[in-house]
């Protein structure tokens, strides 16, 4: 994982604004590993600095403002909502300053940042040079986060603005932090996409309720599946799903996996998928259909069977220590195939007896560690590479995809996550913000 920080130093009293605004203008200096998000190019004078003019105030109340959901709130699968954008853009910290282009997203282990360069625009000021995007821990980030708060606090202290709105904020975001009970009660709501105290009772209740039957990793990983308009309906449609008729299957593997947190989560896929290859002794052969179903106990009724399911999600109930339930949401042979294999990862990684075993669309860390796991046990890259043999031709991947039985879609996938590609090739739905020129993919 790499750095972050956000320092401010040369405080200075501005001429106008409020006093909180005013009593914390700085000199404020943005790294993200080694790029300097703030470099900047002073239009007026000609000059291009680390660090720009701002004031600590608005940004640091953006931050505590939208704590929970930056923590814990991941990118949507499709175009975000307004809400979202203020929680998760710099932009929204406002109050007439031009901040960096960045944007926050979590999968609940780390957060994915991006910033781009500002547009050229003789009417700014200020233009923002660094184009950068990286990774860092959660636990990087709340360091990061409560260092700059602790730096901004103390200045407003020093100049006898002690009780403002954000030391009142702060000071109740870090007891929530501290209480079990509440901090779990945040998470939750941040997941579903809402502001603190925003979540209906109601729904907030369905979930406290389906812990007990589903288990509390799973509940995590449906809940960023209902972030949605109507998210009650939508946990709605995966109960009855997850209650339905489904094919009765088990696993049977038992393998010890190496919990290496400084790995990041398709790493984790990878190298997981890798082991139950040589524990089937694949080598660099096709997983065709028997030996997928033999894996997991089924019928290949399983993948040639395509009911008409609406399911947001694929899933696995373990009805007994030995028996799990498979519901698939995919229709075509080849996503179901992945959802099989995603379903079989989840059941190797899944140390807590959770009984219910989801396979989502959302950007968490467990879903990245099934998708990593099931394109690389479907179709190994080196396997690939071999195979492809340095053609990337539209024909040369439906041929390759037929061989390994996923879709050319999913070779595309593994080719771009492993650098071969470009983002360009693909032709998943794109997070399109309002700033210029910025696509942010969706492929991991």
């Amino acid at each position: 994982m790499t750095h972050f920080s956000i320092d401010c130093g040369d405080w200075e009293s501005a001429l106008h604004e409020t006093a909180e605004i005013r009593e914390t203008s700085t000199m404020l200096k943005m790294h993200l590993g080694n790029a300097v998000i703030t470099r900047n190019e002073d239009m007026w004078s000609k000059t291009v600095r680390d660090k720009v003019r701002l004031s600590a105030y608005p940004l640091a109340l953006w931050f505590a403002s939208s704590w929970w959901r930056l923590r814990w709130e991941s990118l949507p699968k499709c175009t975000p909502s307004h809400s979202w954008r203020m929680s998760h853009e710099l932009a929204a910290a406002g109050h007439g300053y031009l901040w960096p282009k960045m944007l926050f997203a979590s999968d609940g282990e780390s957060i994915q940042i991006w910033a781009v360069q500002s547009s050229p625009n003789p009417n700014i000021a200020v233009r923002y040079l660094c184009d950068a995007s990286d990774v860092i821990s959660g636990l990087q980030f709340e360091h990061s986060i409560d260092r700059f708060m602790d730096s901004v606090v103390a200045r407003l202290d020093s100049v006898g603005l002690g009780k403002t709105t954000l030391f009142e904020l702060w000071t109740e975001i870090c007891a929530e932090r501290e209480d079990t009970d509440i901090s779990a009660y945040r998470r939750l709501e941040a997941m579903l996409g809402f502001d603190p105290d925003e979540c209906p009772e109601e729904l907030h209740s369905q979930f406290s309720d389906l812990i007990p039957k589903a288990g509390v990793d799973a509940v995590a990983e449906i809940a960023p599946v209902c972030a949605s308009p109507n998210p009650q309906a939508v946990l709605k449609e995966i109960t009855e799903f997850a209650a339905s008729r489904g094919y009765e299957g088990q696993v049977d593997i038992s393998i010890d996996i190496d919990a290496n947190d400084s790995e990041a989560p398709w790493q984790r896929g990878r190298k997981l998928a890798q082991k139950i290859r040589s524990l089937a002794k694949l080598n660099g052969d096709a997983v065709d259909d028997t030996i997928l179903c033999d894996l997991l106990n089924l019928t290949k009724d399983a993948i040639t069977d395509y009911p008409s399911s609406t399911a947001p999600l694929g899933i696995a109930v373990r009805e007994s220590c030995t028996r799990s339930k498979f519901l698939l949401s995919k229709r075509h042979r080849t996503g179901r195939r992945f959802e099989l294999a995603r379903l079989l990862c989840e059941h190797l990684v899944d140390k807590q007896n959770n009984v219910w075993l989801p396979a989502t669309q959302a950007k968490t860390a467990r879903q990245k560690v099934q998708r990593a796991f099931a394109a690389e046990f479907l179709c190994p890259i080196e396997n690939l590479k071999e195979r492809l043999n340095g053609n990337f031709s539209e024909d040369a991947i439906e041929d390759v995809a037929e061989q390994f039985g996923v879709s050319p879609k999913a070779v595309e996938t593994q080719l771009v996550n492993h650098g071969i590609l470009s983002n360009d090739r693909l032709a998943f739905p794109y997070f399109v913000s309002t700033f210029n020129h910025w696509n942010v993919c969706f492929c991991n």
